[in-house]
């Protein structure tokens, strides 16, 4: 069996739609989408494009996604945070419909010997990093009967082995970290390859400037630029 899996597509449609556009032609068996969807300057244009597929693909949910959702069912009194300020965008631009799907992911994802989660087994905004300390990890993992855990969440793609399991990440669709360009997954049965497509991050770039989002210029600048993050 072949299997995609994107992560934190923070509302980048150009990003989005190159690895589709791949994805599509490989004729991979599932596609799993692991979180972060819509936080981001473009949520309308990312959801409409993944609700058209809430039928066919596997969605767990991100700790942005779970945020929307949260902040759309109890209103703060009043944005205090940059997250809080993009949450509202993102509400503002989705339909009560479109939310509610948001906030129905489910926490993980199992396919036979392969768990798929966002953050960590333990928690969506708990994070596996590339230099997290092997004991640490260990801890998060302890309880994970699958030998293989797909997560996400920091943005860097890697491959560790830790405790005898396989710890992937899948890296960022949208505001990835290290590469220009859109950072996923494939596997199948004898192999995990990390991807990375490339796409036109100076057209995604001004598209992004020309929403009304909170914020646009720092996603439009991280784009063009992905920064350089960890060891």
């Amino acid at each position: 069996m072949k299997i995609a899996a994107i992560y934190d597509i923070h509302g980048n449609f150009r990003a989005l739609e190159a690895v589709l556009h791949v994805i599509e032609k490989e004729k991979v068996d599932k596609v799993i989408v692991g979180g972060d969807i819509a936080w981001g300057p473009q949520p309308r244009q990312v959801v409409e494009r993944l609700y058209a597929k809430k039928d066919e693909y596997h969605f767990v949910m991100g700790n942005s996604d779970r945020e929307i959702y949260e902040q759309y069912k109890i209103p703060p009194r009043a944005i205090h945070t940059m997250a809080e300020e993009v949450n509202q965008w993102c509400i503002e631009q989705l339909s009560d419909e479109q939310l509610e799907w948001l906030g129905s992911f489910g926490f993980s994802h199992g396919e036979e010997d392969v768990l798929f989660v966002h953050g960590s087994p333990r928690s969506d905004v708990e994070a596996i990093r590339i230099d997290t300390p092997a004991n640490e990890v260990e801890q998060m993992i302890s309880k994970t009967k699958q030998s293989t855990i797909v997560c996400g969440h920091t943005h860097i793609q890697f491959k560790r082995m830790i405790a005898s399991k396989n710890i992937i990440n899948a890296g960022s669709v949208g505001l990835q970290s290290r590469l220009r360009g859109a950072c996923w997954l494939c596997m199948n049965s004898k192999e995990i390859e990390l991807r990375m497509t490339e796409y036109d991050v100076e057209l995604a770039a001004k598209e992004i400037l020309q929403e009304n989002a909170p914020h646009k210029e720092e996603f439009a600048a991280h784009v063009r630029n992905p920064p350089f993050q960890g060891p």
